[in-house]
């Protein structure tokens, strides 16, 4: 399928949705831009500075469909707690698979002040939302719409797949019965495995 003759309606298109759920190619026509451009112009933002970019296996030799860029508030500090730097980030999450990006809502990272341990979270539906609060002119959305993506609604990244439809994932939300197996339309496009 070309993405010119699909438009803006692919993200729930039962079709494309299946293609996605199988990391095939989903448009002819798209080719990912260079996500490490998208990151520079974010992080040039006046409200936002990059905090890490998740380009490959959060460590563990696994494989995701999507590049998260964290943003920290450009000015905040990280804090010491509990034996642990924490930073507050949000992620701008951007699809390998498709023109289609994610906003994420405000999280905690930690590195263990003596080096042997830290946390993160990894994005999920329940956490998506419309806009980081710290970006106020709207930039965030802006720079997307540069580089050709549109940005998930969380109203539609929420949206339970299609019967018979479902992706393998670590990404699931915890009320799912098995927290391998995605079921919704984010996890289609935004999913991660071992």
């Amino acid at each position: 399928m070309m993405l010119a003759d699909c438009g803006q309606d692919f993200v729930t298109d039962p079709n494309l949705l299946a293609l996605a759920c199988e990391d095939a190619e989903v448009f002819g026509d798209w080719a990912m831009p260079d996500y490490r451009r998208i990151a520079a112009e974010l992080g040039r933002t006046p409200e936002s500075t990059v905090f890490s970019i998740e380009d490959s296996d959060y460590g563990s030799g696994g494989w995701a469909s999507f590049i998260e860029i964290r943003l920290a508030c450009r000015g905040a500090e990280p804090e010491i707690r509990d034996g642990y730097q924490v930073t507050r980030y949000a992620s701008v999450v951007i699809c390998r698979i498709a023109p289609l990006a994610a906003l994420m809502k405000v999280v905690e990272a930690g590195v263990a002040l003596d080096g042997k341990g830290s946390f993160s979270n990894l994005p999920v539906a329940d956490d998506l939302v419309s806009a980081v609060p710290w970006d106020t002119r709207q930039r965030i959305p802006e720079i997307l719409a540069n580089y050709g993506y549109q940005i998930l609604a969380p109203e539609i990244g929420r949206l339970r797949l299609p019967d018979g439809l479902g992706v393998d994932t670590l990404l699931t939300s915890k009320d799912e019965k098995d927290c391998y197996i995605g079921h919704h339309v984010f996890d289609a496009w935004f999913h991660w495995m071992d």
